[in-house]
């Protein structure tokens, strides 16, 4: 069975790339990917793990992105949908340079995807190649009831990484602003954050939305301009 392909473009943010995470110069993780790239031989996988809104699936398309940018064959599968896909979708996949897995706790009820797993994992270490795992917990908290499996995710080199405070999340919003080519004034950010959902990609669509709104009516990011985009937005019933 052929691996199934995803289409990069259609899932990862242009602006998602290992340089434009958060603090991305003093990040150990993003440091370390970068080199781990490189030169995967030798070196263990890449286990990520930590709370939703950590940044787990930035690093994880971005390295995939960084892979490709080196002329690497890489494969992301996100394993949330593994009950709709067969294990055998793992076959073969230690012909790519790079293998990328989402939220390995999906398939912590299932045995028959832990084993597949474990197999890939000991291929491509065996061929040198690079594979970057990304959880929600550490290894022994994941459920995972093949104990060949968790000892493999915790001989991987880990990173835990940390939800961002609101300030953390004011200046990432205005990196991003600068990155599209507009200016989120701190007052406009501030009001952002209080007005609308704090997860950071809800926050980033709605700066999406504001971007395209602002070249619509010639209006800058203004708290009252915000105001009125916000209240476009249906309401959720109670």
């Amino acid at each position: 069975m052929q691996p199934l392909q995803y289409t990069l473009a259609v899932t990862l943010p242009e602006d998602e790339t290992l340089d434009s995470f958060y603090a991305a110069e003093q990040s150990a993780a993003v440091s370390f990917l970068k080199q781990y790239l490189r030169k995967p031989f030798g070196q263990a996988p890449v286990y990520l793990f930590g709370a939703s809104g950590s940044g787990k699936s930035h690093l994880l398309y971005a390295a995939c992105v960084q892979a490709q940018e080196q002329g690497l064959t890489s494969q992301l599968l996100a394993l949330q949908d593994c009950e709709q896909l067969s294990p055998r979708i793992l076959d073969n996949l230690e012909q790519l340079d790079l293998v990328c897995l989402d939220n390995i706790q999906a398939i912590a009820g299932d045995l028959g995807w832990q084993v597949a797993l474990f197999d890939l994992y000991n291929r491509l270490v065996e061929q040198g190649k690079a594979l970057i795992i990304v959880g929600n917990q550490a290894p022994q908290q994941l459920g995972i009831t093949l104990p060949d499996l968790v000892s493999r995710l915790h001989a991987c080199t880990s990173f835990q990484l940390r939800l961002l405070s609101d300030e953390d999340k004011q200046k990432l919003l205005q990196q991003k602003a600068r990155l599209r080519g507009i200016e989120l004034p701190d007052e406009a950010a501030r009001y952002l954050l209080n007005h609308h959902d704090r997860d950071i990609r809800a926050l980033v669509a709605m700066l999406d939305r504001l971007d395209k709104a602002s070249i619509v009516h010639q209006r800058k990011l203004t708290i009252p301009f915000i105001r009125e985009i916000l209240q476009e937005i249906p309401q959720r019933p109670a």
